[in-house]
């Protein structure tokens, strides 16, 4: 054994550091590689945000167990951000250089034990914060920042260029769902370890957060649900109203930063009204339409660096700066269902029933499996025929009918929007974007007198549905958004 491994290697072998088991700790994380059967276990005791105590155990080969007595013994006493910066790199230099062939996945092993216990700290101190969402607002450094980082370029690039600009940085990720190993989900095992990787090679500390519960509350319980009443939902604007930039906002405060920053391509600037988004320089990759529902409190720590860029310019960062994201794909619409098969996920969590295809008078034109499957302005898949094309106009599930008739009877002139969230003064808005990547029309905004608001289009739009956002815009401005409740005339 020591003609393979360096002196380094055999003194961590002979003398362990800070093995054993704190026994009521404030974090335990345990990670394990099935293909060698070595399995690296953590746990920590944390005060002030500083590591008190480090204990480890590990089952395994000689290789792992020196790499978990070296990160121990680097990070015992160390401060948290200081502990989540210690990355392979530092692993191999206490080791005295690069394990023998084979071996090198005692670094990934004990890391990702640590920072599972980092993470289970964490998630100990939101208590129930991030089941159910995060509010608070605490003061912080200007110059600091926590940046989510998925696993893809935009992300990566986002920390880099603060980095760059003076912040310091912290990264975190997001575990939001059970993501399934090499995929291109942003939650799978390959992901965060990826992400972890990348914000060491720029000398960055990262976090993790498992938000499991609260994605599983606030997006997919939603998403379903949505389509069983009817609805037609879009969860990247759930999972940003209600997870990703509070489960930020509640790091920064845990560490003493300010900033929030994630990789979208957006812009914050300060109105009369205080601070509002705009559209960002590259109108191809605008993605103001899903963050609207981030609350005016947050976007005022909000920093969106990319929104100054192209998306050409964000990977020719990456790849001058020898990122390994450089050459990422873009990551898929919906994280939790990687084959994008919406109605097959919705059908595995809710019971559907039969029900009746009928035109806008009432008459029978087939049968259908359950409203789950629909959604108001589709044209495929009804099951039906005619002489000429047919649309979904709308959905009853209680009847459990679903109404067809023809292009035009898509048309509507106002609808309804609740659960207001207002950047500006309404009498603002101008126009009212109502998806992802349509053009915004020109409309008028007044309060009914309840707690919805009533839009009137300037002329009739086609294929609005319930659940839907409505985002409303003075120029590149956010005004504000909302959720459409019902369709008018």
């Amino acid at each position: 054994m020591a003609d393979h491994y360096k002196p380094q290697v055999i003194e961590h072998l002979v003398r362990p550091r800070n093995v054993g088991e704190i026994e009521v700790p404030d974090g335990a994380g345990e990670s394990g590689d099935a293909a060698c059967g070595d399995i690296a276990r953590f746990t920590v005791s944390v005060k002030d945000n500083t590591l008190e105590k480090v204990r480890y155990k590990v089952y395994g080969c000689a290789a792992c167990i020196a790499a978990g007595s070296a990160l121990a013994e680097l990070v015992d006493g160390r401060h948290l951000l200081e502990a989540a910066r210690v990355s392979k790199a530092d692993l191999e230099d206490a080791l005295g250089g690069p394990l023998p062939e084979g071996k090198e996945h005692a670094f990934t092993l004990v890391l990702d034990a640590l920072h599972k216990a980092f993470e289970d700290y964490l998630n100990w101190r939101a208590g129930n914060l991030l089941v159910e969402g995060y509010n608070g607002c605490g003061p912080g450094e200007s110059k600091t920042v926590v940046a989510a980082m998925s696993g893809g370029v935009d992300s990566a690039v986002t920390a880099l260029l603060l980095k760059e600009s003076g912040y310091d940085v912290a990264t975190v990720t997001f575990r939001l769902h059970d993501g399934e190993p090499g995929s291109r989900s942003c939650c799978s095992p390959d992901t965060v370890l990826f992400a972890r990787d990348t914000a060491h090679r720029m000398g960055l500390p990262h976090f993790t957060l498992n938000l499991k519960k609260l994605f599983d509350r606030r997006v997919m319980s939603d998403f379903v649900g949505s389509y069983a009443s009817g609805s037609t939902p879009n969860p990247c604007v759930a999972c940003n109203a209600h997870v990703k930039f509070h489960a930020a906002a509640f790091l920064a405060d845990e560490l003493g930063y300010y900033h929030v920053a994630t990789g979208h391509y957006a812009r914050v600037v300060q109105t009369p009204d205080g601070p509002a988004m705009v559209r960002p320089v590259d109108a191809r990759k605008d993605q103001t339409y899903v963050l609207w529902p981030v609350p005016k409190k947050l976007l005022a720590r909000t920093v969106f660096p990319l929104g100054e860029y192209e998306k050409t310019e964000v990977r020719r960062i990456a790849e001058e700066r020898n990122l390994a994201v450089a050459y990422t794909p873009e990551s898929q619409d919906i994280c939790f269902i990687p084959d994008g098969n919406y109605r097959r996920f919705v059908r595995k969590k809710v019971k559907t029933e039969p029900g009746k295809v009928v035109d806008r008078e009432g008459r029978v034109l087939g049968e259908h499996r359950g409203v789950v499957d629909f959604t108001v302005g589709q044209r495929r898949g009804l099951g039906v025929s005619a002489p000429h094309p047919l649309y979904v106009t709308e959905v009853r599930p209680r009847a459990k009918q679903v109404v067809v008739g023809r292009k035009r009877d898509l048309e509507i002139s106002d609808i309804r929007v609740k659960n207001m969230n207002w950047y500006m003064r309404p009498e603002a808005a101008s126009s009212v974007q109502i998806r992802y990547n349509s053009t915004p029309v020109p409309c008028e905004v007044e309060r009914d007198g309840g707690n919805e608001w009533v839009v009137r289009f300037e002329k009739p739009v086609l294929g609005v549905a319930p659940g839907q956002s409505a985002v409303f815009y003075d120029g590149d401005k956010v005004v504000g958004g909302g959720v459409v409740a019902r369709r008018g005339s």
